[in-house]
């Protein structure tokens, strides 16, 4: 998986823990706020992994 793949990703789990966490604020629902959670944490995995993956020693620019 490239690393334009996992940047992609990262912006759409970012996005989707927005929309999670506004909608479910709005309805007052718990359910859609801990989904929104669980993309915020999905979001800093994809995160940690590009850090890793960019600081490799056989990395290509």
């Amino acid at each position: 998986m490239g690393l334009w793949c996992l940047k992609v990703l990262f912006f759409l789990f970012v996005g989707f823990s927005i929309v999670g966490l506004i909608f479910g604020i709005y309805t007052h629902d718990g359910i859609i706020i801990a989904i929104g959670i669980l993309f915020i944490l999905a979001a800093i995995i994809i995160a940690l992994e590009l850090k890793q993956l960019s600081s490799g020693p056989f990395h290509r620019d």
